[in-house]
């Protein structure tokens, strides 16, 4: 993958979803255009102590642009420096955790309609009750992560995303090994993001809809152009894993 292709990322980066992007609210009727891709995440609350109320992180999303749309906006920054991004359609998408689709005790069910691509897992954002409608980036997972395809006409399931700080002890069962809990003390705080792509339960309204698991791959070192604190996804059971050095290992390329 041409990792150079994710250059608009940095530029075109408000907290929400875009364009012609939708993101599905409170069980409303879902009806899956052909022409559209779907995303399905679960995300989860968290009480770690490093914010005021209950905080949710939600992923955001790159996609990765074609050869056709890099050149597009290499021209209209070579001709327009001071004015070309209002020209560029974004590539970004942040679904919101104040907007689920659906709820379940501590889990929220994101659904999102975004244009068909490869999507990167680019990194994580963080929102409570002072950012309803907005969110906080706090990890850029430029150091490694997955990337996936969004089909059109079908939802594509992503699975659980869960998030704690890594300087607090957690008591998500999941993150409990690979969260060390110990202090760090002055400097921003680290966050350690684990990706569950097997939690495929989904509210009752998107039983019957044609629905395909994630295909994920892994994604090795790219800059950091979400600007945000250096991070990288914690392995993916056959997905991804990291040698002795911290490079990453495409376990899937691996198999063939």
């Amino acid at each position: 993958m041409k990792l150079c292709l994710l250059i608009l990322a940095a530029l075109l980066i408000p907290a929400s979803v875009f364009a012609e992007d939708k993101q599905f609210e409170n069980g409303e009727v879902v009806r899956l255009r052909p022409d559209r891709g779907y995303v399905l995440v679960r995300t989860f609350q968290t009480h770690d102590g490093g914010l005021r109320g209950t905080a949710m992180y939600t992923p955001v999303f790159v996609r990765v642009l074609s050869d056709d749309e890099l050149k597009q906006a290499q021209a209209f920054a070579a001709s327009d420096p001071d004015h070309w991004k209002e020209k560029v359609s974004p590539n970004v998408v942040e679904p919101l955790a104040s907007h689920p689709y659906g709820t379940e005790k501590d889990m929220e069910f994101l659904l999102t309609s975004l244009s068909p691509g490869t999507y990167v897992l680019a990194g994580f954002a963080v929102t409570n009750w002072a950012l309803v409608d907005s969110g906080v980036l706090i990890t850029s997972l430029c150091m490694g992560t997955v990337k996936f395809e969004v089909k059109p006409g079908v939802v594509t399931d992503l699975g659980a995303l869960l998030g704690a700080r890594d300087d607090l002890p957690t008591g998500i069962p999941q993150l409990a090994h690979v969260v060390t809990g110990k202090p760090i003390g002055e400097g921003g705080v680290p966050y350690t993001l684990v990706l569950q792509p097997d939690a495929l339960d989904v509210p009752a309204g998107l039983a019957t809809l044609p629905r395909v698991p994630a295909d994920y791959r892994a994604v090795g070192a790219f800059p950091n152009y979400l600007g945000a604190p250096l991070s990288r996804l914690t392995p993916v059971a056959g997905v991804l894993a990291y040698d002795k050095d911290g490079a990453v290992v495409d376990l899937k390329a691996l198999q063939n």
